[in-house]
């Protein structure tokens, strides 16, 4: 899954205060900081972090893309 920066960080920007995960209430901006503070480069490693994606696996790819977009911004903090 290839994903555009600017695509991405427009992403990131409209939904970082959205809820990322509805199962276990994870918003974007909860899993974004997780994924820079610790640079995350997997999702096995944001599920360990956050809880996201333990429910019903439905925001796997929300999280992929949010990994994308910290890794392409070299886990800059958003904005």
């Amino acid at each position: 899954m290839e994903y555009d920066v600017e695509y991405l960080k427009n992403q990131t920007s409209i939904n970082y205060d959205k809820t990322l995960c509805y199962c276990k209430n994870v918003s974007y901006k909860q899993a974004y900081k997780a994924i820079c503070d610790g640079k995350l480069t997997t999702l096995e490693e944001v599920v360990e972090k956050t809880q996201a994606s333990t429910g019903c696996g439905g925001c796997k790819d929300r999280i992929a893309s949010l990994l994308e977009y910290a890794k392409k911004n070299n886990y800059e903090p958003a904005n």
